[in-house]
């Protein structure tokens, strides 16, 4: 009788071990589809999104005149999304919005969500919202979150960073500040003289 109650519970126990990892599977797999095709690639002129702000008003995200717009798409329940917002938060209080104007593009359906999240995680620069993922999946052709696109201020992509990233590595500090109107001083980004 023992026996059979020590082997359930170990059987219960691998169980539980069992759909644990393949719960972890699905996590990061689910935050890319590696069979979908960007819609839009590095030289290309992207559209102005119209998307939602966490209020729920109509916004057009596009370039602002002499700033490279960087848009960061990405969902609360995308693990790699939320591991990598707390660097670019950082990475964006370093450069300051002189040059860059950086913004989030959730795709979660729920404001609240994304709003309580941000609260949290101390993530202050600006996020949008597009539920119904027309413009990620609809005009972007986003396959991996998260994705990070760059666009000129005439509106032509001239980078795209699919998966998360260390913000603040300075091969990424470097490839972004080539990016920039105006080239910045290496150290405006780093902190650091050249």
């Amino acid at each position: 009788m023992v026996s059979e109650a020590l082997r359930f519970v170990v059987s219960l126990h691998l169980c539980a071990r069992l759909i644990a990892t393949a719960l972890m599977c699905l996590l990061v797999v689910g935050c890319e589809d590696p069979e979908r095709v960007l819609k839009v690639n590095v030289g290309d002129v992207v559209p102005p999104l119209p998307v939602q702000d966490l209020r729920d008003k109509a916004v057009v995200l596009k370039p602002s005149p002499g700033k490279l717009l960087m848009i960061n798409v990405w969902a609360t329940w995308c693990g790699p999304c939320r591991h990598e917002m707390p660097s670019l938060q950082r990475f964006a209080n370093r450069l300051g919005k002189d040059r860059l104007e950086l913004v989030g593009l959730s795709v979660d359906t729920d404001a609240h969500v994304v709003r309580e999240y941000l609260i949290e995680n101390e993530i202050s620069f600006p996020s949008f919202q597009d539920r119904d993922m027309s413009e990620v999946i609809g005009v972007l052709g986003v396959r991996v979150f998260p994705s990070t696109f760059f666009v000129q201020s005439d509106g032509v992509l001239v980078k795209v960073i699919e998966g998360w990233r260390d913000w603040e590595a300075p091969e990424i500090q470097e490839s972004i500040r080539e990016l920039l109107p105006n080239q910045a001083p290496l150290a405006e980004l780093t902190g650091h003289s050249p």
